[in-house]
């Protein structure tokens, strides 16, 4: 039987996917390497994700919502620990 932890667990990274992708990496990179110049390989692909990837995010909401939608249904739909 399913345990209601699984539910917290999915739900928990549904929401936090796209930014823990996507958006963080770029800006903790950007943060922590101050020295090197903006004509930086490394550091203009991490501008690239973090301004003009912005479809990406968006993309990342839908699939958040859908995933999270999903669980939802299959939490209220499987409440007696039926399973799949």
């Amino acid at each position: 039987a399913k345990t209601d932890i699984i539910y917290i667990f999915g739900f928990i990274a549904a929401s936090s996917a796209a930014m823990l992708i996507f958006t963080l990496p770029s800006v903790f990179y950007i943060k922590l390497v101050k020295k090197e110049p903006m004509k930086f390989v490394q550091k203009i692909g991490a501008m690239f994700f973090l301004f003009f990837l912005k479809f990406v995010q968006k993309i990342g909401i839908v699939v958040m919502t859908g995933s999270m939608a999903l669980i939802i249904l299959d939490w209220v739909h499987n409440t007696h620990g039926e399973g799949h």
